[in-house]
């Protein structure tokens, strides 16, 4: 299949990126009126960066300095930056300088490529930005204390979050991942190539939480690679939905485009146990789920028919979409009450553009099914977690 919502989405994206990029414009002006003097001020990718996203929403000002970021993109020589507890320092477009001075405020001469502090020269490696081979997409491989602040579970307490051995130990998965994507489905890589093009794998049971997605670092794409069997398969997977949520976040930001209704509108109220209830997620939040599942489905369909999986590779990737069908029809009859029928529901919560959208998410939706469905009805998802598990899958559903 192709991708039927790219080309709906393409004008509302362009609107979107520039309001985020004069919105980071405007909060740089305010911290200091003559920024420009060394920025490109016409810059679409500059403003970009998901670090000033990250900065502009940090409470706490110490973290990081603003030169450290500007950096990287200002014609500028002298800035101020600061080390991390490893002696470790990032500047966008450049890397990551390390050093054995820990928790530090340095000077950085980046014409020169020199580290002083109190005037005194101060020795650095230098690890370069890593790419993806053959792709624009920045793999972030060591923390970043800006990014910190994402890094939060269920109960919203920050947590410590593993980056650098589970990098390392899955490069070469998320490349294949990315590759297969690029080959495949060229219109969707092309969407994450602008609107995600940077990524960080980290390492964090999902019971504390399972995605780091937020509007904080719009750009990034965070892969939870918590299962040791994971690889290319869950990678094309969790590629197409978090970098779904980035380009959505993208796409929402004229969110009056789109909906009739407040986005905080709650569909469905769940009854516990005891009798009470509680809301659950907003219309914000729906809309965003049934993206991802549509951008779930054409990317491993699309890997699915160019027969680049082995045999249990391919049993993984129609386990996914059997779960990903289930998930997307419960979440549309919040919306349509019946999912087969015409979308007469949907015109009380989606203006013209939006319906537009949540039509071919369905009509997606419709033909995955019909594809798919005489091959994964068989399925038994009983035990199936809220994440897709394939260790899970397959004791239920054995590779024969």
């Amino acid at each position: 299949m192709n991708n039927p919502l790219q080309p709906i989405l393409l004008p509302f994206l362009e609107q979107g990126l520039e309001t985020q990029n004069q919105n980071i414009k405007l909060l740089l002006y305010k911290k200091d009126a003559d920024i420009f003097n060394s920025l490109d001020f016409e810059s679409e990718t500059i403003y970009q960066e998901p670090l000033f996203f990250a900065y502009f929403n940090n409470s706490d000002s110490s973290i990081v300095q603003l030169e450290q970021i500007l950096a990287g993109f200002s014609s500028g020589n002298k800035f101020q930056i600061q080390t991390d507890n490893f002696g470790r320092f990032y500047i966008p477009n450049i890397g990551w300088f390390i050093t054995d001075k820990s928790d530090t405020n340095l000077v950085f001469y980046k014409n020169e490529m020199l580290l002083e502090e109190n005037g005194i020269k101060v020795d650095f490696t230098l690890d370069t930005i890593s790419l993806i081979e053959n792709t624009s997409i920045e793999v972030l491989k060591y923390p970043i204390p800006l990014l910190e602040q994402c890094f939060f579970n269920v109960d919203k307490k920050l947590i410590e979050v593993e980056i650098e051995k589970v990098t390392k130990e899955h490069l070469e998965h998320l490349t294949t991942a990315y590759q297969l994507i690029k080959k495949n489905i060229p219109t969707q890589f092309q969407l994450i190539e602008k609107y995600a093009n940077k990524c960080m794998i980290f390492n964090v049971d999902t019971y504390e939480r399972n995605s780091f997605a937020t509007q904080k670092a719009v750009g990034i794409g965070f892969y939870n690679a918590y299962q040791e069997d994971y690889d290319e398969v869950f990678f094309i997977d969790d590629i197409a939905h978090q970098t779904g949520h980035i380009i959505f976040y993208t796409l929402l930001s004229n969110i009056e485009d789109f909906f009739k209704i407040p986005k905080e509108t709650v569909l469905e109220t769940l009854e516990l146990s005891d009798g009470t209830f509680i809301e659950n997620r907003d219309f914000y939040i729906l809309f965003h789920a049934l993206y991802t599942y549509y951008t779930s489905f054409i990317c491993l369909n699309a890997c699915l028919d160019a027969g680049d999986f082995n045999k249990r590779q391919t049993h993984e990737a129609k386990g996914r979409i059997a779960f990903y069908i289930n998930k997307c029809y419960n979440d549309l009859i919040l919306i349509d009450h019946d999912p087969f029928k015409a979308e007469e529901n949907a015109l009380k919560y989606f203006t013209e553009n939006g319906l537009s959208i949540y039509k071919e998410i369905k009509n997606t939706w419709l033909e995955m099914s019909k594809k798919w469905f005489d091959e994964v009805k068989v399925y038994d998802l009983s035990n199936q977690p809220y994440n897709f598990t394939y260790s899970k899958f397959i004791e239920l559903n054995p590779l024969t």
